[in-house]
């Protein structure tokens, strides 16, 4: 079979196993719900699409079932002819509802528990799913790029795991683990469309270096369609449009007076614009190169993830230190 045959025979075979037929279109983009010091939650966008080709657009099957850690939510979504998911606008209702998020109050009916969640959306005979991840309002986030930051390239990075090559950057899973583990939260950011959402997570969830995988996370993907995402990251090469808006979205989340965005990983020029634009620390903005060469901003020296991780109590405190720390000082 041809390279591209196997890539081809790839994508079916996973997109069957969430949806049950081929579902090139569809997907579902990861949640992030942050708890407030007052215990209110506020949500991400909720992003979700069917693929037209699905045969869900009739009118009398544009409801969208949501369940949540498998039990059904006390809310349903709609379709648009485009096969987008929105909530309706329940009527005489406070302010606070829109289309693409619930309130604080619909959110708690789904009795989320911290960390990671399985969200599953249902219309007709199709599903896509997403996760949805419960943080606190003191979370610290680091942020990673996908493609050339986590794979060796941005174009190879996507294209050679579906034939069975691996193509990540030497010792990412190890840092990032130990990140995480040190008590940060770790958010997958990427640029690829919402289609290859459910593609993206398999790859990064199923990537082992020796014996060791990522850490769990949202993985955050562009809302858009498979060409509109192409055309703004190949040809008009501003890739930033869509980053740096999620990343305002995801700060707004928090109490106006915190900036969560502890530091950021990427491999463009583009991702440093974005992590300066919400205000990620100069210091902590890190720049790979193909050859797995790790720059930190305004340093001439070069590291690896292997080097990070040797020094990652000191760039990555661990957070009950932390949080002893900014006791002495308060």
């Amino acid at each position: 079979m041809s390279t591209m045959g196997r890539i081809g025979s790839y994508i079916g075979r996973g997109v069957r196993s969430v949806s049950g037929t081929l579902n090139p279109f569809g997907g579902a983009v990861d949640i992030i719900v942050v708890r407030q010091p007052d215990g209110s939650l506020k949500s991400t966008p909720w992003y979700v699409r069917f693929g037209k080709i699905q045969g869900v657009l009739k009118a009398r099957e544009n409801a969208v079932n949501v369940s949540v850690n498998g039990v059904e939510a006390g809310f349903r979504m709609n379709l648009d002819n485009r096969g987008q998911a929105f909530f309706l606008r329940e009527r005489d209702m406070e302010n606070g509802y829109s289309l693409t998020t619930r309130t604080s109050e619909q959110l708690a009916t789904l009795n989320l528990k911290e960390g990671k969640n399985v969200v599953v959306f249902t219309c007709s005979k199709q599903q896509v799913d997403a996760r949805i991840y419960l943080w606190r309002w003191d979370a610290n986030i680091v942020i990673s790029d996908v493609d050339g930051t986590i794979t060796r390239s941005d174009v190879l990075g996507q294209f050679m795991p579906l034939v069975g090559r691996d193509w990540s950057q030497t010792g990412v899973a190890h840092l990032l683990s130990a990140i995480k583990e040190n008590g940060y939260q770790l958010l997958f950011l990427s640029a690829r469309s919402i289609s290859q959402a459910y593609l993206t997570r398999q790859f990064l969830f199923n990537l082992m270096q020796d014996g060791k995988g990522l850490p769990e996370g949202p993985v955050v993907t562009s809302p858009d369609g498979l060409f509109l995402s192409l055309y703004r990251e190949v040809v008009k090469r501003a890739p930033q449009e869509f980053k740096i808006a999620c990343l305002q979205e995801i700060k707004a989340l928090f109490p106006y007076n915190r900036n969560p965005f502890y530091a950021g990983f990427g491999n463009r020029d583009t991702d440093e614009i974005c992590y300066l634009k919400v205000e990620v620390p100069e210091a902590k903005i890190f720049t790979i190169n193909s050859k797995g060469q790790i720059v930190l901003k305004r340093n001439t020296d070069t590291m690896s993830y292997s080097c990070l991780h040797g020094c990652v109590n000191d760039l990555f405190p661990p957070m009950s230190s932390v949080s002893s720390l900014r006791r002495l000082t308060m």
